[in-house]
């Protein structure tokens, strides 16, 4: 076999073995600020992992967030993160602005956030609000 056609399934190869690796994706769905009740609820919906030369291994989530209450909330701000799972370390956070959620309404946000490929990760979803 000519050296470069070796050099070519190496390299495929490492990209199949890394791309393995972005697969150890969980999440912690409802979100309830410690056992308090909240007005707005953050509950998965989808998640997917994935691996881009460029980048490497980064995480999508989408979560539907939702006001459970009977009145309006203002300022809801969504924040989600990357957490590894052996030591709470947090690996990647987003803050997303999502502004007022009539009482009974919803609505759904992406999220991408970048990890390391090999590693073992939950997400979090925090969402704040005004009260």
């Amino acid at each position: 076999m000519k050296p470069a056609g070796l050099a070519i399934i190496i390299l495929f190869a490492g990209v199949t073995i890394m791309a393995a690796g972005c697969s150890s994706l969980s999440s912690v769905g409802t979100y309830d600020h410690g056992g308090q009740t909240s007005q707005v609820q953050a509950t998965l919906q989808k998640q997917s992992e994935d691996w881009g030369i460029t980048r490497g291994c980064y995480y999508t989530v989408q979560y539907q967030v939702y006001n459970t209450g009977s009145t309006p909330v203002n300022n809801v701000k969504l924040g989600v993160m990357l957490v590894h799972i052996n030591d709470d370390a947090v690996r990647d956070s987003r803050d997303i602005y999502i502004g007022t959620l009539a009482p009974g309404a919803s609505t759904n946000v992406a999220i991408e956030l970048d990890g390391e490929c090999l590693k073992d990760y939950n997400v979090r979803a925090v969402p704040v609000y005004d009260v």
